[in-house]
């Protein structure tokens, strides 16, 4: 396969792994939405510490889910380059930055659950109705602190916090889960293909840009001979560069 030709196809799977999450996430969603009558009093929400709880463990449900979704999507790279999938596996359950995926994808779909209790209060409190509520969640759930029923409530005074996560890290507990689904998934491709390019003899690499976006980063790294142990795309989020490998020796 081309290089260029494989690094459209890692975007592909990314998109794909992120269409997988989505739909569980929907999901999670609209059941949290449906439990949010069991607290509802009227215009007002009782017991939220309970609500909170009950919604996690809804959320938490989906986590072994979203970790397959992932190690489907990674491991197609090894089927495209005919390579085993056990380094690939290894990755996938290893510690990046301190904490596994699962780990991660645990944290964040608590989050994520309290973001749904969050937007279903702010409904509550606005007086709306149940399909209202309904409503307000599925346009809004992806990012509930910028546009969502969350801010209309903001603007008659009504107060909801938006939560602070860390340095690096979105508000919206949805972004940070897709976002982790999806480098999971790039970084994945990016190993399968320096595993092919060792296995084939390669003795380094050129990194080339696959779009014309502006990333001093990416361009930096376009510049020399790599070889194995430098960077290798994707570079960044969302990344599109790929490479070329070198199978003898050139002049640099």
């Amino acid at each position: 396969m081309e290089s260029q030709e494989y690094a459209l196809n890692r975007t592909k799977a990314q998109i794909a792994c992120e269409s997988r999450v989505q739909k569980r996430l929907f999901k999670v969603a609209r059941e949290i939405v449906s439990l949010a009558s069991k607290y509802r009093r009227g215009a007002t929400l009782t017991n939220e510490n309970g609500f909170i709880a009950a919604s996690q463990r809804i959320a938490l449900g989906v986590a072994d889910g979203i970790e397959n979704d992932i190690a489907v999507c990674a491991k197609t790279a090894c089927s495209i380059l005919n390579i085993g999938t056990e380094s690939t596996e290894a990755f996938l359950v290893s510690k990046v930055f301190g904490k596994t995926s699962m780990e991660r994808t645990t944290s964040y779909l608590k989050n994520f659950a309290e973001d749904m209790v969050r937007m279903c209060k702010a409904g509550v409190l606005m007086k709306y109705t149940d399909s209202q509520l309904m409503s307000a969640i599925r346009t809004g759930y992806k990012d509930p602190y910028t546009t969502s029923v969350i801010t209309k409530a903001r603007k008659e005074d009504i107060n909801i916090a938006t939560p602070s996560y860390g340095k690096g890290v979105f508000h919206s507990a949805y972004q940070n889960i897709v976002r982790n689904a999806r480098q999971m998934v790039a970084v994945a491709w990016g190993r399968a293909e320096q595993q092919y390019g060792k296995e084939h003899g390669a003795i380094g690499y050129y990194i080339f840009r696959g779009s014309s976006y502006p990333c001093a980063h990416c361009d930096d790294e376009t510049t020399y001979l790599h070889h194995f142990g430098d960077p290798f795309p994707p570079l960044h989020y969302r990344c599109v560069c790929y490479v070329k490998f070198v199978y003898k020796k050139e002049e640099e």
